[in-house]
């Protein structure tokens, strides 16, 4: 079903000297809020959540502040804000860490717990309690004989605005605003799509894609902002040694997320004919992906570019002191897995790893043999599996290699493979390791966790 059609389908390119100028500059071009919003409608906002990392790995509070104000303007009668957090990080914890809850209160809006972690702080919840809660925050839908559990609030609200923070990804390029539709289901169900797509015989890629947008079908904004007023360029989504904040003054905005990401990727410079993503959306009839039926408002769309540097998607070309990086096939869900490794390495562990002796780190099926024989990382299933016979190995056994650390998972669980390499190589060698994972340990209760 198409969000709207070719003839309605209206996208406003917005430059503003704040980025709640550029809100209101690129509401105005769209015809005002109250083309989007009615008198005494339950809205939900939908924003980047996953951590609390603060902006821009989260969305922009200026953007979203404007947002609700104008939904005041047009007499919203409700406003929730929300998002699924990445997994073993409560909801209730970011909150807490960036004063979300109560800033919003303060603007007449809600902050929901789509986790629930408000209810699980509490030490007498027994299991049947949690079932309950469940079954009533959550209904069951079908897509492509698929099943998803998406939250009662977000199916029921009368108007969905999608808020995109957008940063560059190393999978995707960029983050879209199909791509933020993608956490509107728990972080372990977006955990069980990506193992079960690095699983696949099939284009794991491929799959993977098909599962956002399945996801993104299950409730179509009505309003989709692409914030790019700043950009994380060079690394992202999140903060990194290689990222760079870049101000472009510009966001994209519409009545049709495919176009507001169309039009998006095309300032960015990047080839929207070959976005799989987007033609993914077009067989199936969702939204609007070709230009030429769509009405463009504000700034000239071809006259109007925005440079900016991309993630390094070969994990062979990141580039850190000690490491040698071998990447064989690597499947999505290691090659995600394996960038964020490394760059958490690089970023948060430089001053760690320059007193460790070489490392040779190996990831997805058959890398390149290593000719370093102290200390060897295999990352994954699939290059423990596929190293078995390599030389390496018989020099192990013959004592020719100091150590070998295998990191399973298909894909490997980040926070578990920070764990084996703090096990690895000892807590005296990895001391930012051990700080930073303290400091977790006092942020996001185990209990909450489990």
């Amino acid at each position: 079903m198409q969000s709207s059609s070719v003839s309605s389908t209206i996208v406003a390119i917005s430059k503003g000297v704040s980025p709640k100028n550029c809100v209101i500059n690129g509401i105005d071009h769209l015809g005002g809020i109250s083309n989007f919003i009615k008198n005494e409608e339950k809205v939900f906002i939908k924003i980047n959540l996953p951590f609390p990392g603060g902006f821009p790995t989260t969305i922009n509070i200026d953007t979203l502040e404007s947002i609700i104000e104008l939904c005041h303007t047009a007499g919203a009668k409700k406003i929730y804000v929300g998002s699924f957090p990445m997994t073993n990080i409560p909801m209730n914890t970011i909150s807490n860490i960036l004063g979300l809850k109560q800033y919003l209160l303060k603007r007449e809006a809600e902050l929901v717990l789509l986790d629930n972690s408000d209810y699980l702080e509490s030490k007498n919840l027994k299991s049947k309690h949690l079932e309950i809660i469940k079954v009533h925050a959550l209904n069951k839908v079908n897509i492509n004989n698929k099943e998803f559990e998406v939250p009662k609030i977000i199916l029921d609200s009368d108007k969905f605005i999608s808020i995109n923070q957008v940063n560059v990804d190393p999978i995707l390029k960029i983050q879209s605003s199909i791509f933020n539709s993608f956490s509107i289901i728990q972080p372990s169900y977006q955990e069980e799509i990506l193992e079960k797509c690095n699983n696949s015989p099939r284009n794991d890629f491929d799959e993977y894609l098909n599962h956002i947008i399945d996801v993104f079908s299950i409730k179509v904004p009505n309003l989709a902002i692409n914030d790019m007023y700043y950009v994380l360029e060079g690394a992202g989504p999140y903060v990194y040694k290689d990222s760079n904040l870049k101000m472009t003054q510009m966001m994209v905005m519409g009545n049709d997320a495919i176009a507001v990401d169309t039009i998006t990727l095309k300032l960015l410079g990047l080839d929207i004919k070959d976005n799989e993503l987007l033609i993914k959306a077009k067989k199936r009839n969702i939204g609007i992906s070709n230009i030429s039926n769509m009405k463009i408002l504000g700034e000239d769309v071809d006259k109007t570019e925005i440079a900016v540097k991309f993630c390094e998607s070969n994990l062979s070309n990141i580039k850190i002191p000690n490491f040698s990086i071998r990447s064989g096939i690597t499947k999505i869900g290691d090659l995600k897995s394996g960038y964020h490794f490394l760059n958490f390495i690089k970023t948060y562990l430089i001053k760690d790893i320059k007193y460790l002796s070489k490392v040779s780190f190996l990831i997805g099926d058959k890398p390149p043999e290593t000719e370093l024989l102290g200390n060897i990382i295999l990352f994954g299933d699939n290059a423990i599996e596929s190293t078995k016979n390599y030389d390496f190995r018989k020099m192990k056994k013959s004592g020719g290699v100091k150590n070998i650390l295998e990191i399973p998972g298909n894909p490997p669980n980040i926070n578990v493979s920070l764990k084996l390499l703090i096990e690895y190589f000892g807590k005296g060698k990895l001391p930012m390791l051990h700080f930073y994972q303290n400091l977790n340990k006092f942020y996001f209760s185990q209990g909450v966790k489990n």
